[in-house]
């Protein structure tokens, strides 16, 4: 038993992690798609746009797993019911918690690849996604400065360019500052370009004009000049400086802030990472209480599959509820850990006990039946 049941624990692993693959395949479109503005508009290389859709990716990993585990427990467990693999090994005289064994050391194994997701990896590349994104905002030229299209980027601050040129300069560039509460600026300039001065970020400009305009109706005055350089370190900001949420804190940081800082969504923070890595040990003990039973293959195993998809995934999604109300109400924070555990012991109980949860498809059969009667009736009275 011992060899076959590490059979049973890598082939539920290998199945874990294609469906895995698939599901994180298609949320990576997802956020591809939806970041790929960063190279169609902010002009960002593709570099910068595979990095952060890739740093992405361990968060929702996190998510797609316990449902990933899910889909693998049903379609190992559903090949041995249909070969009558669960039947000949139960008349070998292996229990059901014996055989449950192999699963359970999955789903463990499972629980500690989504806790080093939750601890360490996901807050550690969100709060990198959230350092490249500041760098992205604070790359004026690449986010901003878009030829054809007039921008405002602060409050009365616009900028418009009509193209750029081969080696990156801005052509027929103009700017309307509107900032300062006694004075409107006007720049235009037939060619400007992006400079680092002392070691703030420049808008160099050639040949223009800048005209300033008193707001209280006073003389206008108008300059021309040959070179003329625009500072944009107001609209810069520095990745160091950030202030990151708490889902950007590893679960150490969380336990450090807790001593020092008063809010109150911290504590709800905590309970639903140390909540995380128990649901893939309940959802998988959900499932082999559908499929883990030996049943007759004349009985049919649409039904006990479909239970046994919708009880693992109900779980995980009934532990999204508990973490939106625990958030709302820190007090009961606790239940985000207690949920998950309380359905595991119970699935566990109901294992070792021998309880399988009976799903007949009787009444439906019957429903069925009726109406075929009634409709062949129906055929025979209009003959």
């Amino acid at each position: 038993m011992r060899r076959f049941g590490t059979y049973l624990f890598s082939r539920t692993l290998y199945a874990f992690l294609g469906v895995m693959l698939t599901l994180a395949g298609i949320a990576w479109v997802t956020q591809a798609l939806r970041r790929f503005d960063l190279v169609t508009a902010k002009g960002q290389a593709i570099a910068v746009y595979l990095g952060l859709t890739m740093l992405s990716m361990p968060r929702v990993l996190g998510v797609v797993a316990p449902f990933a585990l899910v889909v693998a427990l049903v379609l190992v467990l559903q090949r041995l019911q249909a070969d009558s693999g669960i039947v000949a090994i139960t008349a070998a005289g292996v229990s059901q918690r014996r055989f449950a064994l192999p699963f359970i050391a999955a789903a463990l194994t499972v629980s500690a690849f989504v806790a080093v997701l939750a601890f360490w990896i996901a807050p550690t590349s969100s709060r990198t996604v959230y350092d490249m994104m500041r760098t992205v905002r604070a790359d004026i030229v690449a986010n901003v400065i878009q030829p054809g299209r007039f921008t405002q980027i602060d409050a009365g601050l616009t900028f418009h360019i009509r193209n750029r040129d081969g080696d990156g300069s801005l052509l027929d560039l103009f700017i309307l500052d509107d900032r300062s509460p006694e004075f409107s600026y006007t720049y235009s300039a037939k060619r400007g370009r992006v400079a680092e001065v002392m070691g703030r970020p420049m808008i160099v400009m050639e040949q223009g004009t800048v005209e300033r305009k008193a707001k209280n109706g006073g003389a206008n005055t108008f300059v021309t000049f040959g070179s003329y350089a625009f500072d944009l370190s107001q609209l810069t900001s520095k990745a160091g400086d950030a202030s990151y949420g708490l889902s950007e804190r590893t679960l150490g940081e969380l336990f450090e802030m807790r001593k020092t800082d008063d809010d109150p969504e911290i504590a709800p923070e905590i309970m639903n990472r140390i909540a995380e890595p128990i649901y893939p040990l309940a959802q998988a003990l959900a499932v082999f209480l559908f499929l883990g039973f030996p049943t007759s293959n004349r009985r049919g195993q649409t039904l006990p599959v479909t239970m046994a998809i919708i009880v693992g995934s109900v779980v995980r999604v009934l532990g999204f509820a508990v973490m939106g109300i625990s958030k709302g109400s820190p007090e009961i924070s606790f239940m985000a850990v207690i949920a998950p555990s309380l359905l595991a012991v119970v699935f566990a109980v109901m294992i070792g006990v021998g309880v399988h949860p009976s799903v007949s498809t009787g009444p439906a059969d019957k429903l069925i039946e009726r109406l075929r009667r009634a409709m062949a009736g129906r055929q025979e009275a209009a003959r």
